[in-house]
């Protein structure tokens, strides 16, 4: 047992992946709407500066920032509790959250996201796990979320 833990002692960080539970539309869509800030769901375009997304360096990992906040645009569609599109275009903060050296790589275009709102502006948080932020949405994503919206079925992949 000695043996096992200076082994793992040794080894190098990167030895060690990082484990994510499955995280679909429907997990994101009831972190929202159980959360205590408000959220907005939406469907369109996201364009930032991909230069900004931070960048892993094996060597430094120690280096890598916790959080990252990026400016951004989002153009688009809200959805209404109905799932009814609203034209919405507005400022948001990207928020790019690493666990140590793994970090998301988002990328500007189609999105499906949830929005928080705060005083002064909107947030979009994603993570090396998932987060709020789901990029070129495929015909299913939208549609969990559309069931979601509308009270249809609507669970947790995360039980």
């Amino acid at each position: 047992m000695r043996f096992l833990v200076l082994a793992l002692m040794v080894l190098p960080l990167p030895a060690f992946a990082l484990s994510c539970m499955p995280h679909r539309v429907s997990d994101a869509y009831l972190q929202a709407a159980n959360a205590e800030e408000g959220y907005v769901p939406v469907l369109g375009e996201l364009n930032f500066d991909p230069a900004m997304v931070p960048k892993v360096d094996w060597e430094k990992q120690t280096e890598v920032p916790g959080k990252t906040l990026i400016p951004a645009t989002f153009k688009g569609d809200a959805l209404g509790p109905r799932g009814v599109p609203q034209a919405f275009e507005t400022d948001v903060v990207l928020e790019v959250e690493c666990a140590g050296p793994w970090c998301p790589k988002p990328e500007p275009g189609p999105v499906l996201a949830f929005l928080r709102k705060t005083s002064h502006s909107y947030v979009l948080n994603t993570n090396a796990c998932g987060g709020f932020l789901f990029g070129a949405p495929n015909d299913e994503q939208i549609m969990e979320l559309r069931d979601c919206l509308l009270g249809r079925k609507c669970e947790s992949s995360l039980r």
